[in-house]
């Protein structure tokens, strides 16, 4: 059975607008008997959030059949050596619970040192030493071991200094993904990477990076199929993560330009950034050799 991979925000869908032809797509897949697969690189939401929201879109699967980059860091924590025993999240509610179920204790947002600052060190602009003297005022926790960071719609300069503090105390940093941006309804917003980079700025340390474009996404998927030898096609909207991730697990690269991709970064693409076809939409799949006969 062929394996066919599907990237989601900007591919099969925008915010909350189900892209031209999804589930007219899924549906010949499917009957013709490919395995499909759902991959993102958001780590806000578990794979189970994902599941409704599919359903609520119409566009069908299963929780097998769903890999987020929240689920693959936790898989891959569980898997080190030593085992992590105290991770601090730099992200959203959803990647601390994927982390959570595999058994490793995740410390609660509330619990971050300077989470909860006095209303002169809130406010901006009244008076800019007021976080600083906070932050150095505070009592100190013990430093985790871990470090994870995903994306975080709440960050704050807090979250910032804690997470540089862990580190240069020796903590692992792993990031869920480096995503420069991610598509909502009518335009883009940062993604992932610029926190990663902020705080790869204020340590001078590198993190392990998780996500696309990283294979373990993708590895996982085929994995979970069973079909390591087989015929793989991912169809994604980025030649720097999708594409340079599809070529990593041999798969053939679909990038289709309704998402991130610019003409830009496609003309400029090189190596495993440039994509073996392009498509327009996901109705131009089907004329592809790869899909004959679907």
């Amino acid at each position: 059975m062929p394996i066919a991979i599907f990237d989601m925000d900007g591919v099969l869908y925008r915010g909350a607008q189900v892209m031209p032809h999804a589930r007219e797509a899924l549906d010949r897949l499917r009957s013709a008997q490919w395995d499909v697969f759902f991959a993102t690189n958001n780590s806000t939401a578990t794979r189970m959030d994902y599941l409704r929201l599919l359903q609520q879109l119409g566009l069908g699967g299963d929780l097998d059949h769903i890999v987020t980059s929240g689920y693959a860091t936790a898989h891959y924590l569980e898997r080190r050596r030593p085992k992590p025993k105290d991770v601090l999240v730099i992200g959203a509610d959803g990647l601390r619970q994927e982390i959570r179920a595999v058994g490793i204790a995740v410390r609660d947002a509330d619990e971050l040192p300077g989470s909860h600052p006095p209303p002169e060190a809130a406010a901006d602009g009244v008076d800019p030493g007021a976080m600083r003297r906070y932050l150095v005022s505070l009592e100190l926790p013990p430093a985790p071991d871990t470090v994870v960071v995903g994306l975080d719609l709440h960050l704050t300069y807090a979250k910032v200094a804690e997470a540089q503090r862990a580190i240069l105390a020796g903590a692992d940093f792993i990031c869920s993904n480096r995503d420069r941006a991610y598509p909502v309804e009518g335009r883009l917003l940062p993604g992932a990477g610029t926190i990663v980079a902020a705080i790869e700025v204020a340590t001078g340390k590198k993190a392990v990076c998780i996500g696309k474009p990283e294979p373990f996404l993708f590895e996982e998927a085929i994995r979970r199929a069973g079909k390591e030898d087989g015929r793989v096609v991912v169809v994604g909207d980025s030649t720097d993560y999708d594409m340079v991730a599809a070529h990593r697990v041999g798969a053939v690269g679909v990038l289709i330009t309704t998402g991130l991709t610019e003409k830009e970064s496609l003309q400029k693409a090189s190596g495993d950034a440039v994509p073996d076809r392009v498509i327009g939409s996901l109705e131009d799949l089907f004329v592809l050799p790869e899909f004959a006969g679907v």
